[in-house]
């Protein structure tokens, strides 16, 4: 006979308020890929995903938390990428690139417009 499916849908609501919301496009650096709600950031090749500061002396990286320029609104395609330039949102929204933390982004994020609850 008929068998009934049964799915189940997960909602990730990543928006935290009203404060207006502003888009742009960007070109996303070769070899890179950016993920969906992940923190970007604008560097000489182009965009990238966050990187936090890692290593020590010699191998040290200094990452780039001081070139952040918003949140990517979907997956990067065809070597573009949409992102948010403000606006609120849950930071456990968020797509967060390992050793970023949503309290290191808050305050570079505060001084762009992004708020994060």
């Amino acid at each position: 006979m008929y068998e009934i499916k049964k799915d189940e849908l997960t909602r990730k609501n990543v928006f935290a308020g009203d404060f207006p919301i502003v888009k742009d496009v960007g070109e996303v650096a070769t070899g890179k890929t950016v993920r969906r709600f992940a923190p970007v950031a604008l560097t000489a090749d182009g965009i990238v995903e966050a990187e936090a500061p890692s290593g020590s002396g010699d191998t040290a990286k200094p990452g780039n938390l001081d070139k952040l320029c918003g949140i990517a609104a979907d997956d990067s395609t065809d070597g573009g990428v949409v992102y948010y330039l403000t606006g609120e949102f849950f930071a456990d929204g968020l797509t967060l690139p390992t050793g970023v933390t949503a309290a290191a982004l808050k305050p570079v994020f505060r001084k762009l417009g992004l708020f994060l609850k």
